[in-house]
Parts: C-alpha cells; sequence; structure tokens
C-alpha cells in the first residue's frame, strides 16, 4: 500500500511540474519526466492519462471492469467524439502493427470515431501507416510527455482541478444510463 501511495504521489508531483513546462525541446527536466513515466505501472498511467484527458473536458469511462478484461482502456468522450482510448505493452521498445489492428476492431465494437494507443516505446513504420488509415493516434513516450502537460495547462487556466472518478462505461449494446 504504502509504494501505491508514493507512486500516487509521485504522479501528483509529476502533473504538478508537467504545468509549469513549455516548450517543444526536450530539456533535461523532460528527459527526468519521461523516465519517471517510464518508471510508473500501466495502471498508474491509465490515471495519469485520465486525469489530463478529463481536465480537457471529456468524461472518461474505464473499460472492461465488468468483462473481466484488465487492458481494454477508456472510452473518452466529449460532444459527438468517442475516442477508445489504450495504454499497451508499457514496457515494451517498439510497438508492432498487431496492436494497433487490435484497437481498430475495439473502436468498432464501442462505437468509437477514434483510438489513441499510449506507450512508452515508440512505433513500427507499419503500425504508424495502418494507425493513419484506422484514424487511431499513436502516442510515444515524448508525446505523453505533451498530453499530460497540456492536461496540467488546461487545469492551471481553469484553475480547479476535477476530481471526478473514472466512471465504468456501458457494454456496447447494453441500454445507457
Amino acid at each position: 500500500m504504502g509504494k501505491q501511495h508514493s507512486a500516487g504521489q509521485q504522479a501528483t508531483g509529476l502533473i504538478g511540474r508537467l504545468s509549469g513546462k513549455g516548450g517543444a525541446v526536450l530539456t533535461d527536466a523532460a528527459a527526468d519526466d519521461l523516465l519517471a513515466i517510464s518508471g510508473l505501472s500501466r495502471k498508474e498511467v491509465e490515471r495519469l492519462v485520465a486525469e489530463a484527458y478529463r481536465r480537457q473536458g471529456y468524461q472518461v469511462d474505464e473499460l472492461g471492469t465488468t468483462t473481466g478484461e484488465s487492458d481494454a482502456g477508456m472510452l473518452l468522450t466529449k460532444a459527438t467524439q468517442r475516442v477508445l482510448l489504450q495504454c499497451k505493452y508499457w514496457k515494451t521498445r517498439k510497438l508492432a502493427e498487431m496492436p494497433v489492428r487490435e484497437l481498430y476492431g475495439m473502436m468498432a465494437a464501442q462505437s468509437a470515431n477514434a483510438g489513441i494507443l499510449i506507450t512508452s516505446g515508440s512505433f513500427t513504420l507499419e503500425a504508424s501507416r495502418f494507425a493513419g488509415y484506422g484514424r487511431i493516434q499513436l502516442i510515444d513516450g515524448p508525446r505523453l510527455l505533451a498530453v499530460l502537460q497540456q492536461g496540467a495547462a488546461t487545469d492551471t487556466c481553469a484553475g480547479h482541478a476535477t476530481d471526478a472518478p473514472v466512471r465504468q462505461a456501458p457494454r456496447a449494446g447494453s441500454p445507457s444510463r
């Protein structure tokens, strides 16, 4: 429990540091933040990402808690947007095309009109090509840092944080709430 608490504090501190950074160059501090992010578990990164998108006005619903799929991802909704987001193969150096194809299939099952796949590594050329055809955004380590910075900056501009918990999304085909 102590390890989870310190990881949560580390993640909270990371968001705080990110909110004060701008610039497109990978500074020493940004490199340190990338190392900190890559040291987190996939679930901890999912919590950070969920909070960053929540701060940008998205409703974040966790998928898979009823189906038992621990890596089903999250459904982000905002107006007419339905975006399926997954953090996959967190410690993998280079992600190939297959996880991108799997996300594309899950997008259809969840009636999502776009997808986001996040990894701490990078993506192969084949993965990038398929993502371009499938309305899927690929986010690697440096881009993840930018997403977290944007979420933290949005929160700083808004002047408040939303502490709404991640909700469980209804399964596709089930009645909405």
